[in-house]
C-alpha cells in the first residue's frame, strides 16, 4: 500500500472512531501533511485542501481536550493526550483548547498548586509536555528538565535499543526539543540516527491490517514525505 492509498483510507475514517491510542500518530501524521501543503499548495490536489486537513486536526484536539481530564487513564497516558493537546494549538490556534492543555499540564508538573516542578515520569511525551510549557511561559526549569529527560534517551538511540515505534515516538520528541529550546548543533548525529531507524520500516513490503499498525504507518510515510519534499532535512 503507498502512501496515497492509506491517505485515503485513513482519512475516510471518521476520528471518533479511531481509539485514543492512535491519536498521536495521526495527529503527527497530519502534521506533516499539513506542513507539506501549506508550503506546496499544489500538493491539495493530492491531499485535499488546507481547510480539510486543519479540520481534521480540529477534531483531533477536541477529542484530546476531552481525555486529558478522564480520570480513567493512566498518568503516562494523560501526558501522551496533554503534550498532543499542546501541541495542536502550533497548527489550530484555538485558545480554549489551550488553556484546557496547560492547565492540564501544570496539575501533573506542578500538583496542589506547588511552585516547584516536578518529574512524575521521564518519558518522551513528558519531554514534550515540558517544551511546550516552556514555549507558552517562558519558564526556564521547563526547559531545563526537558533537556535532562532527553539526554537520558540519547543513550538509548546510539546503543540502538529501540523497537520500531520507540525510535519514531523518540524522534518527535527530540526533533520538538530542539526546535523549541533551541540546543541542535549537539543533536544532529542522534537525530540522523533516528531518522534511519524510521525510515528503514518503509522497507517493509507489507502494512498490517489492524487500524494501529495503519496509523503508525500513517505517521511515518507522512514524515517520509515531509523530508522528501525538503519542509525539513532528512539527513
Amino acid at each position: 500500500m503507498n502512501f496515497s492509498d492509506l491517505y485515503k483510507k485513513i482519512s475516510d475514517i471518521p476520528i471518533g472512531d479511531f481509539p485514543s491510542s492512535a491519536l498521536s500518530g495521526l495527529l503527527h501524521g497530519y502534521i506533516s501533511v499539513f506542513s507539506m501543503v501549506r508550503v506546496n499548495p499544489w500538493l491539495e490536489e493530492v491531499y485535499g485542501s488546507q481547510w480539510d486537513i486543519h479540520e481534521r486536526i480540529r477534531e483531533i484536539a477536541g477529542e484530546l481536550a476531552d481525555l486529558v481530564n478522564d480520570p480513567s487513564i493512566s498518568l503516562e497516558e494523560r501526558v501522551v493526550h496533554v503534550a498532543d493537546l499542546l501541541e495542536t494549538y502550533l497548527m489550530y490556534s484555538d485558545m480554549d483548547f489551550l488553556d484546557i492543555a496547560l492547565e492540564a499540564a501544570y496539575e501533573i508538573i506542578s500538583p496542589e498548586g506547588s511552585d516547584e516542578i516536578v518529574l512524575p515520569c521521564r518519558t518522551p511525551e513528558m519531554c514534550r509536555l515540558l517544551c511546550s510549557c516552556y514555549y507558552f511561559t517562558g519558564e526556564e526549569r521547563c526547559a531545563e528538565l526537558a533537556g535532562e529527560i532527553v539526554n537520558g534517551l540519547k543513550s538509548c538511540v546510539l546503543d540502538k535499543s529501540l523497537d520500531d515505534e520507540n525510535a519514531l515516538i523518540y524522534l518527535l520528541s527530540m526533533e520538538f526539543y530542539v526546535d523549541i529550546v533551541g540546543e541542535g548543533e549537539d543533536w544532529k548525529h542522534v537525530i540522523s540516527s533516528l531518522k534511519a531507524n524510521v525510515l528503514q520500516l518503509l522497507e517493509k513490503e507489507k502494512i498490517h491490517e489492524s487500524l494501529l499498525r495503519q496509523v503508525f504507518y500513517f505517521n511515518v510515510f507522512a514524515l517520509y514525505e515531509y523530508m522528501k519534499l525538503g519542509v525539513i532535512e532528512s539527513k
